[in-house]
């Protein structure tokens, strides 16, 4: 192995740093901007994926309003376009650990984004809380993509 098979590309790079300040702000526009119009989302409360940068942009935006405290904590890099980001973060009086994985494009953009958080008891809070908030705006975006869209 050579020493920079665990190397971050220089894009990966730039937009795991947009990343850490996007995310905990609910930054909108910057988080957009991350996003591969084809992103997969793989949630810890549904079993399906979220496919799509409008609707992976909603849930991210939504989890962001639910969580206090957000705070990134270690990143780990699994290659060039793969990084692992370790956060800690609350929801009423429960805290939390969670990681994101998260594979990026060659031009830095997210193009899938899975959430790992632990312990159920605060990740049933978070679902609970997210899919309140998200469902009708969800069903919106799959009526308005038509028929075999989202």
């Amino acid at each position: 192995m050579s020493d920079d098979t665990y190397a971050l590309a220089a894009t990966s790079q730039h937009s795991i740093a947009a990343w850490l300040g996007a995310l905990p702000a609910g930054d909108s526009a910057a988080l957009k901007a991350l996003l591969a119009e084809d992103v997969t989302f793989h949630s810890p409360a549904v079993q399906s994926p979220i496919r799509g940068r409008e609707a992976t942009l909603l849930v991210m935006l939504t989890v962001a309003e639910v969580l206090q405290s957000i705070c990134y904590r270690r990143t780990f890099v699994c290659g060039p376009y793969e990084a692992a980001l370790e956060f800690n973060a609350e929801i009423g009086q429960l805290q939390l650990k969670g990681i994101d994985l998260m594979r990026f494009d060659a031009d830095g953009r997210i193009c899938e984004f899975e959430v790992m958080m632990r312990p159920l008891r605060a990740l049933s809070a978070v679902a609970e809380a997210v899919g309140n908030r998200v469902a009708p705006k969800m069903l919106e975006l799959k009526l308005k993509a038509g028929p075999g869209g989202g």
